[in-house]
């Protein structure tokens, strides 16, 4: 998201943080500087030939759940890494140890989360725990990362536009708000600049080096599909090119994590031509998702779509054939499902095709996404669902977001026998696999999941 919001007190500064990132031409002679190869990989990868993820896919055996939280107040304690264990991807996202030292230091995660999250991805994978990836953004240095610290202090890198900027850069160095400030004034990436690109390729080392298997970027389009300005004051050639810029760094980023047999996933509000607009935000995206996959190439990646089933009608039916094109291409879709109780499902409310109000419990809304995610996903694909009200800071996004449904031990689908049928209007997809059948219609917000009970 790229919703900016004011600085606040040190926890209510944190809903406002969760806020920002969940909504000119290259200086001369700058853009033609090479950047330098990938670093070899420091141990030979292991990849699944279905999906080009360094970890085997088992998805059509176990439902292919998704964990993508953070523990604000510290590492994760045992109860909750025994949670995590269950799911089958783990994601560690930003906000971990965020006010571990609050009271004492004032250091997000200790002034270096890079490492934080690092130890986080160790203590899950133990034990036999999921595959774990780390979180990046696309968008924004911070400085709760000790090595972006110093790329902050070079404001060259970054458009220059303020806004939101300091709880990326003043922030994590005062959690506990004492009104220190940095002075620094810019923190988005202007992937224009050969020198930003070289800075964000070494941000990109640097979580490869670490024991993750791959890296998760956010806010991977934001910038040049804001089409409110919110992110900065780009006009639509400006954001072109700064989208040409970022899809070549991206392809040059991805293939290093592929030689350091580590995995991308892409978080983008980007559909393909033919359904461009994902969510009602940053929807003006001066290229499509077409132009994006020509431009990185034969290099594997997944993409994210982090607001799925965000409503009812065509907006879902355009996300689903977007996943739907995604999997004949062979990308894998990571999805996040949010869910709003107070407004039983969807934020604001859900409204079918007619515009009727249509109201979920958590089981019903769960059991909804699920069935819009089996009938358009293919191999290494994952699903993850949260509440985003259950905390007024990080609701959606804390821990206690993310429980383990038993839902995700009762569906198993085994191998799909053909494409999603798709009726007359557009509306109901319909697929079938070897343990039954699987069909939603997101006109009315009904579903079936009519599978074989798997033994226990």
């Amino acid at each position: 998201m790229s919703t900016d919001a004011p600085l606040r007190s040190a926890r209510s500064w944190g809903a406002a943080l969760a806020l920002m990132v969940g909504l000119a031409a290259c200086a001369p002679g700058d853009a033609a500087a090479p950047s330098t190869p990938p670093a070899p990989p420091s141990s030979p990868p292991t990849t699944d030939r279905e999906t080009g993820q360094p970890w085997r896919w088992t998805g059509y055996e176990t439902f292919p759940s998704l964990y993508f939280a953070a523990e604000p107040e510290g590492p994760y304690t045992d109860e909750q890494l025994a949670k995590i264990r269950r799911f089958e991807l783990a994601i560690v996202e930003f906000r971990a140890g965020q006010f571990l030292e609050e009271f004492t230091t004032g250091l997000w995660a200790g002034g270096d989360l890079g490492g934080f999250m690092d130890a986080e991805a160790r203590r899950i994978q133990a034990d036999g725990g999921p595959p774990t990836l780390v979180y990046r953004s696309g968008m924004w240095a911070g400085s709760m990362f000790a090595p972006q610290r110093d790329l902050l202090e070079r404001q060259a890198l970054f458009l220059p536009d303020a806004r939101g900027c300091p709880g990326f850069i003043d922030y994590p160095l005062d959690v506990g708000e004492t009104g220190a400030t940095t002075g620094l004034a810019y923190c988005r990436w202007d992937v224009r600049r050969a020198d930003a690109r070289r800075a964000f390729l070494d941000v990109v080392e640097r979580a490869a080096r670490g024991p993750a298997q791959g890296v998760f970027f956010d806010n991977g389009h934001s910038v040049p599909c804001d089409e409110g300005q919110q992110l900065s004051r780009l006009t639509p050639d400006e954001r072109r090119a700064f989208l040409d810029a970022q899809t070549d760094l991206y392809a040059d980023a991805f293939a290093r994590l592929e030689a350091r047999g580590r995995y991308p996933v892409l978080s983008t509000p980007m559909g393909f031509a033919a359904d461009a607009g994902q969510v009602p935000w940053e929807n003006a995206c001066p290229r499509g998702l077409d132009d994006v996959v020509a431009g990185l190439g034969d290099v594997p990646f997944a993409r994210n779509d982090e607001f799925w089933m965000w409503n009812l009608g065509e907006q879902a039916a355009r996300q689903i054939r977007t996943t739907l094109e995604a999997t004949r291409r062979g990308i894998p879709t990571i999805v996040h499902m949010p869910y709003f109780p107070e407004d039983d499902g969807c934020a604001g409310g859900c409204y079918g095709r007619d515009g009727t109000r249509i109201r979920f419990d958590e089981a019903a809304f769960l059991e909804f996404g699920m069935a819009a995610f089996l009938v358009a996903t293919g191999p290494g694909s994952y699903f993850g669902f949260s509440d985003m009200q259950t905390d007024p800071e990080g609701g959606g996004w804390f821990d206690v977001s993310w429980p383990y449904y038993d839902a995700y031990d009762r569906v198993v689908t085994g191998r799909p026998l053909g494409e999603a049928v798709v009726s007359n209007d557009g509306m109901t997809f319909t697929r079938r696999f070897e343990r039954g059948t699987v069909r939603v219609n997101v006109a009315d917000g009904t579903y079936a999941l009519d599978l074989e009970v798997p033994d226990p």
